[in-house]
């Protein structure tokens, strides 16, 4: 078993946890702003509103920062183990489908247009989906699989008409 498709287990691993992390780091943002109604029975004053965004901004910022740096090197790095574990064209290609689906994540969030902002979350599973399935389907430390027929039997070729032994009787052919 190569070190590079380890390597790609482990990183493939790292990156569906990096995509756990910024639903955790969203959601905590949206809550921490969801505490200035909670506290006020739904009509918050502008300072608490301005303190909840000050409270969730550090958040959102380490969101930001977790997809615009981080995810991107893990993303490339899984790329790059790819073709050094030397996996097949199909998963090589999904792994750089990743890479598409990220660029279309920070395109859906720059466009800002409300309803295909929306749209940021529902890649955002589409990306923790493929990445899920390709470190599932190539896990470097799965048993291989055991052929149910024994190896004399893949091995020897069956012959339709054997060759006639000879019993001391003559045969026809």
């Amino acid at each position: 078993m190569s070190i590079f498709r380890k390597a790609y287990s482990v990183v493939g691993v790292l990156l569906i946890l990096e995509y756990l992390t910024q639903f955790y780091l969203i959601a905590t943002a949206f809550f921490t702003l969801a505490e200035a109604y909670g506290a006020s029975q739904g009509h918050p004053s502008s300072k608490a509103i301005y303190a909840s965004f000050k409270n969730a901004d550090p958040i959102a910022q380490l969101h930001v920062m977790n997809g615009h740096v981080i995810i991107p090197i893990t993303t490339l790095l899984l790329i790059g183990l790819s073709f050094a574990a030397r996996h097949p064209r199909k998963t090589t290609g999904l792994t750089a489908l990743l890479l598409v689906l990220l660029i279309l994540q920070v395109a859906l969030v720059w466009l800002a247009i409300p309803g295909v902002t929306a749209l940021h979350a529902l890649n955002a599973l589409v990306l923790l989906s493929v990445a899920s399935w390709l470190t599932w389907a190539n896990w470097a430390w799965r048993a291989l699989s055991v052929p149910t027929k024994p190896a004399e039997a893949i091995l020897a070729p069956r012959l339709r008409n054997p060759l006639p032994t000879s019993s001391g009787s003559e045969t026809k052919f």
